[in-house]
């Protein structure tokens, strides 16, 4: 928050705000408690909602349940413990008939006094009976009908709340009468009590005198009457249906309408801004309408004030049904449309992680003063923790002779004579594998032979072997072990036997083992408890081996032998250069590498001389979370002003953010994994289809030819072009 302001404040067209309007997110109103709480009863209500969807279709035959058929449906099912009978009338309600025209979804307290849409105050009655409780709530429409009727109502709220104890919120509403409603509900909702809350108006206050705060039931409101609800969906719905991802699902009145298959606006960053460019035009008369709607009819200041806010702000919708609504004016002409090409030019910012250290000062405690000892805090885990041991195994694979057969592949080739038989043709052609061993070079047009007569071809597919390092662990045998993975061949198979005999299951093979154990020899009683498993392929020495004096131990060429491996995986960043041939080549850098051998030496972060001496130049770095803009068949970054906003419109289908990168060297080959996501994608999700669109996963340097880095800042606006 602090970021955001303070870039809009040092903007030159914005400047310093007149007014701030807030709406404090749901969870800052609340308690540590309260925020637990409430985030359980989202995924368990999540969950349920999911059901019931399923239930709907399977059984009651609704092809595409909205939401308001899922509330209907937990609506009667809460009436299971009044046999399926209506609180209003002890009626009962058959299944048949509860999504027909004859019942509604009724509120208690009428929102016409309250503006309250929430479950606690609703319930499934007959249409006949909403229309004739007009604007009265529960408990004063079963009062006009006798002391006996009240009296049976009020034994079946009391035996609701015996049912769902946890539910007073509706129990109250039900025995609420009209002249208890009190005024203020969204003050009620607007609890700026919370520290959070309450810090955050206090820093806004320094530098704006008018804070106006709301509640997202009233941004939801708004929302709704100002028509911006499926806006999110339609500035989607292109990218989608080129990838054939929609689809078209029946109204209740027989229409079609387009949709994205498993979509929803929170997919997509925006909706933020959506919701900003609500609560930008909420205004005081919006919040204070809906906040005393019971007073409009009292005849005095507050009444007749809410009254000239009802005429001047609001009027009456009718919609395809014929049912009259009170909505608000929109705010501007062509207010959704407008809000469509704002949203369609907004840029996401998300925090690059670019500091790698904290500089602190530590007082020591004691008698004497002392200077504080400065340091150097790493900002995030150097290594993972677990310690490897290393080992070096040999790999055997096959592989097709191709143009990959330089001289360290071939030098890998088991037999001797096909070593030197590949050696020689490579040699007669400058020892270039590809015109050695492809083209009308290749094994099967110009095959090689073995003996003078040309009778013993050199096979197609060969066996290589070779020498790996690679850094193992111990591991306690348990469900989740991964038994390809076990280094002992001969323990892998006993492992393999004992799954088979368990049917494959693992939790009943590699569970209880001190009861049932796994033998390696059961005459000797020995059982396998732990194995050594493959760790990682890459990984740095914590410290060199020592005797038990402490001196370091040297292996036979005179170099301390390294121990206590680790793996680096947090990388901090790649860099990029283009050689002395003009090719792309990177350097992977670990965090662990940037503070030990560059931060602890004094040496900046990136390394942008290295292999100068060969020709190589320094291009850019990628860090997690900058911004890279991806040309394209029909884009061309260079034939616009990147840093013009009129551009972002363009610019945003080809701005991604770095999400992930690896790169693993097996040999002199490696394998590369870069991860680019788009700026307002929020779901980490990697659908084939929508590979270059939502994201990009880059195996080979030349696809980032011609891409350019951009800086993003709080506001959303390209402030640099290039490294940075």
């Amino acid at each position: 928050m602090v970021n955001v302001v303070n870039a809009i404040i040092a903007d030159p067209n914005l400047g310093k705000p007149d007014e701030i309007r807030i709406e404090l997110a749901r969870e800052l109103k609340k308690s540590l408690k309260e925020r637990e709480e409430a985030t359980a009863q989202i995924n368990k209500a999540t969950v349920e909602h999911d059901e019931i969807r399923l239930l709907l279709i399977r059984e009651f035959g609704i092809k595409n349940p909205t939401r308001n058929d899922i509330v209907r449906y937990k609506l009667y099912d809460e009436l299971k413990f009044n046999g399926y009978k209506d609180l209003y009338t002890n009626e009962y309600i058959s299944r048949e008939e509860l999504f027909s025209k004859k019942y509604d979804i009724e509120h208690i307290i009428p929102q016409s006094r309250v503006f309250d849409d929430s479950f606690s105050n609703k319930t499934i009655v007959e249409k006949r009976i909403n229309q004739a409780k007009d604007n009265a709530t529960a408990y004063d429409y079963i009062d006009t009908k006798g002391a006996e009727r009240l009296s049976e109502y009020r034994l079946r709220v009391e035996a609701y709340l015996k049912e769902y104890p946890e539910r007073k919120a509706k129990y109250k509403k039900l025995l609420m009468k009209g002249d208890a409603i009190g005024e203020g509900f969204i003050d009620r909702d607007l609890r700026d009590s919370q520290y959070i809350a309450k810090k955050a108006k206090t820093m806004l206050h320094e530098v704006c005198r008018t804070i106006v705060s709301t509640t997202g039931s009233v941004t939801q409101r708004l929302r709704e009457d100002w028509d911006l609800v499926n806006v999110m969906q339609e500035i989607n719905l292109e990218k989608y249906r080129k990838q054939l991802l929609t689809e078209m699902v029946e109204k209740k009145d027989g229409n079609f309408k387009e949709r994205i298959v498993d979509w929803t606006k929170r997919n997509d960053h925006r909706h933020h801004a959506m919701d900003a460019l609500t609560i930008a035009f909420t205004k005081h008369n919006h919040i204070q309408y809906l906040n005393n709607l019971n007073a409009r009819k009292n005849d005095d200041k507050l009444g007749h004030a809410i009254a000239g806010i009802e005429k001047k702000e609001t009027y009456f919708h009718i919609d395809d049904s014929g049912n009259k609504k009170r909505r608000f004016k929109s705010p501007l002409t062509n207010f959704r449309e407008e809000a469509k090409k704002h949203l369609e030019n907004v840029l996401v910012s998300c925090k690059a992680k670019n500091k790698v250290v904290t500089k602190n000062k530590n007082k020591i405690k004691s008698g004497k003063e002392r200077e504080p000892q400065k340091t150097l805090t790493p900002r995030g885990q150097l290594h993972k923790e677990t310690v490897y041991g290393r080992i070096q195994q040999y790999i055997v694979k096959e592989e097709k002779v191709s143009g990959k057969f330089d001289e360290a592949t071939i030098a890998k080739v088991t037999k001797p004579k096909y070593r030197e038989a590949l050696l020689k043709r490579l040699q007669e052609n400058n020892n270039d594998p590809v015109k050695a061993f492809t083209g009308k070079n290749a094994l099967s047009k110009n095959p090689i032979y073995l003996d003078a007569k040309n009778t013993v071809l050199l096979p197609e597919v060969l066996k290589l072997s070779w020498l790996e390092e690679d850094y193992a662990i111990r591991k306690d045998i348990s469900p989740d072990l991964k038994i390809e993975k076990v280094i002992d061949k001969g323990i892998q198979g006993i492992l393999y036997k004992r799954l088979k005999e368990f049917g494959g299951k693992e939790k009943e093979a590699f569970s209880n083992l001190d009861k049932n154990p796994i033998w390696l020899n059961e005459a000797a009683k020995i059982a396998i408890k732990r194995v050594t498993i493959s760790g990682v392929k890459n990984a740095e020495s914590l410290h060199f081996k020592k005797d038990h004096h402490g001196r370091e131990v040297l292996d036979k060429s005179g170099r301390p032998i390294p121990v206590d491996f680790v793996s680096t995986g947090n990388n901090h960043h790649v860099a990029i250069y283009r050689d002395e041939n003009g090719n792309l080549q990177d350097e992977v850098v670990s965090l662990y590498k940037v503070i030990t051998e560059r931060i602890n030496q004094g040496l900046p972060v990136v390394d942008k001389t290295y292999n100068q001496h060969l020709g190589w130049q320094f291009l850019f770095t990628m860090k997690q979370n900058e911004y890279f803009i991806f040309p394209s068949t029909d884009f061309d970054p260079l034939e616009i002003d990147l840093l013009d906003p009129v551009n972002n419109k363009l610019i945003s289908p080809q701005l991604f953010r770095v999400q992930k990168f690896s790169k693993v060297m097996y040999g002199n080959s490696a394998v590369r994994d870069y991860v680019f996501r788009h700026h307002l994608e929020t779901v980490i999700e990697d659908k084939k289809e929508l590979k270059d669109i939502t994201y990009k996963s880059i195996k080979s340097l030349p696809y980032l030819e011609n891409i350019i880095k951009v800086r993003i800042n709080h506001i959303g606006q390209i402030i640099k072009v290039g490294e940075y």
